[in-house]
């Protein structure tokens, strides 16, 4: 596909030194910074053997970004630029060199699910204080330690540094709107080896609670002096529409037109008190996957929530048949914290039990992992739980499984473990998957519940093939799930810096930050009576809601409808 070039872009490519890109979705920022690494690879800027290397945050970026590379690069040069996420880079050095860091030879990653059981409670100082123990004393490293750890190591082994500027001697960094203070230092350490492309849209800040800030543009400039690009008002994704219209004029509060093509506000009627409250959603998402669906071809629709716990209960509410509509189950893309934690307790259920008095005590660790992990954030009532499980965790080990009887959420552990015991495996993984996960879900206790309901969103065996591969492998080879937690673990490492190549086709219900990267023919941005996008009555929570709206709302290619409650609606909507 021939790449259209105007003055600027004409500009940019014979541009040497750092430079600065800005520009809205759809602006054509990512074609250009490819377009740039095509040419200095092609001029023999980057020397014989260097490469460009594109960093992003979001994996769906790095899928898409990779896509149109080898869609409109020359063939000689795909192979000279490689496209990652910041964490996916930062990992390939620290697992190699971090060990000189710390006072342990080898160094492994420390799961977000894993790290949130291991840092519920702290905050701040208190939690970074936390992190760094962990990698100093057991070699765990945190993805928040992630960036520190590569700028303290490009530091003090200047030796390291120096051969990672000569093997990237160009560097494209996207979303720079997002970086928060450790990322900009890493960037900042690695621009001194490297000529760094920073690309960003201030509008689509949407990470400021990470630690994202306004003056990231203002840093580049001052560390770098580079060769600023603006191609604000351009917009490639959604032509023909005035959706980037509206979305600019969401930031600002001011709408300038009565009408946008392409947008659509729904104030939807209250219809809580006869328990359906997403019957107005469902309506909405029936009749534009019909209409996507007669267009012919593939197509996608996403709804987009502020919260997982809302999105969860569209996913749930979307394959019931109720209230005279029919079932449509739809994809999810939730936190996968939770789904994780709850996978590992059904890989625990699956391998062999060859002490069965301490399987007791190993599900109640697990269901107080589940309990800290399951929410970004533990509540106290989860650390309190979580203690208690692992109280009694330490009684069964001495006592045997007699002491499960001694609390209530005991004798539903002990419930499942007769259960199990008695369940006859087939070897097929998904089959014997979703027996563990029926046992779970017919539990009398609402906790142990939880764990099937929340393993569903893993979606573990439709989009994992890799799990289900490794799992039967294991039967085969051994005639059981034998270290099925251990062969779970390595997928979803393995996973964790994957780039995510599946399209989203058909309907796929997730957050804002979970769509970030993404982008769908249609968008429905939904608001239920109680999770809303504007969450803080003061300037900040103003500010956070409209750049979170502006990202929703630029994901659309075609169309965007944003439902907001007819009994209080938006005060951010026109």
């Amino acid at each position: 596909m021939a790449l259209v070039l105007c003055d600027d872009r004409r500009r940019l490519l014979a541009t040497g030194g750092h430079i600065l890109v800005r520009g809205g979705a759809g602006s054509g920022k990512t074609t250009i910074s490819l377009a740039k690494a095509s040419a200095d690879l092609a001029a023999g800027v980057l020397g014989r053997d260097g490469k460009a290397l594109f960093l992003s945050f979001a994996r769906a970026t790095v899928a898409r970004v990779a896509e149109q590379a080898i869609g409109t690069l020359p063939r000689e040069h795909i192979g000279r630029i490689e496209i990652n996420t910041y964490h996916g880079f930062a990992w390939s050095v620290l697992k190699s060199h971090a060990y000189l860091l710390c006072a342990r030879q080898g160094v492994s990653l420390l799961l977000p699910a894993q790290a949130r059981g291991r840092l519920a409670g702290l905050d701040g100082t208190a939690r970074l204080s936390r992190q760094r123990q962990l990698f100093d004393e057991e070699g765990l490293i945190a993805f928040d330690l992630f960036p520190a750890l590569l700028t303290e190591l490009f530091t003090r082994v200047p030796v390291l540094a120096q051969a990672y500027g000569g093997a990237y001697p160009l560097i494209i960094v996207d979303e720079f709107q997002d970086t928060n203070a450790e990322e900009w230092a890493m960037i900042e350490q690695l621009g001194r080896r490297s000529r760094i492309i920073a690309l960003g849209d201030p509008k689509q800040r949407i990470y400021d609670f990470k630690g994202a800030d306004p003056k990231r543009f203002d840093e580049f400039i001052a560390a770098f002096r580079p060769t600023e690009f603006d191609f604000k008002g351009e917009n490639r994704r959604s032509a023909g529409t005035q959706i980037t219209n509206f979305a600019d004029d969401m930031i600002g509060g001011v709408f300038g037109a009565a009408t946008y093509a392409g947008v659509t506000v729904t104030r939807y009627p209250d219809t809580r008190f006869r328990g359906m409250s997403l019957n107005p959603l469902k309506r909405a998402v029936l009749a534009a996957a019909g209409r996507l669906r007669r267009g012919g071809g593939e197509w996608s629709l996403a709804i987009l929530v502020p919260a997982n716990s809302l999105a969860a209960g569209i996913f749930d509410y979307m394959g019931q048949a109720e209230h005279g509509l029919p079932s449509y189950p739809v994809e999810i893309l939730v936190s996968a914290e939770g789904p994780m934690l709850a996978a590992n307790l059904i890989a625990l259920l699956l391998e062999p039990c060859e002490h069965a008095n301490h399987l007791g005590a190993r599900v109640l660790e697990g269901l107080a992992a589940f309990e800290l992990g399951k929410s970004e954030t533990a509540p106290q009532a989860a650390i309190t739980n979580a203690a208690r499980y692992r109280v009694l965790a330490t009684k069964v080990r001495a006592e045997g499984d007699a002491a499960l009887g001694k609390l209530v959420i005991g004798r539903g552990v002990e419930t499942l473990i007769q259960q199990v015991a008695a369940l006859v495996l087939t070897g097929d993984p998904m089959t014997d998957w979703r027996a563990v996960r029926r046992l779970l879900d017919d539990n009398a206790r609402a906790e142990i519940k939880a764990v099937g309901k929340e393993a569903r969103h893993m979606r573990l065996l439709r989009r994992g093939a890799q799990i289900e591969g490794r799992l039967a492998e294991a039967w085969r080879s051994r005639g059981c799930y034998r270290d099925a937690r251990v062969l779970l673990s390595a997928a979803v490492v393995e996973d964790q810096f994957a780039a995510t190549t599946r399209p989203h086709l058909g309907v796929t219900v997730m957050t804002i930050h979970k769509a970030k990267g993404k982008e769908f023919d249609e968008v429905i941005v939904f608001e239920g009576a109680y999770q809303r996008y504007l969450q803080r009555q003061d300037a900040e929570g103003y500010r956070a809601a409209r750049f979170n709206l502006h990202v929703a709302a630029t994901r659309a290619r075609r169309a965007v409808n944003i439902m907001t409650p007819q009994n209080d609606p938006s005060p951010l909507l026109p």
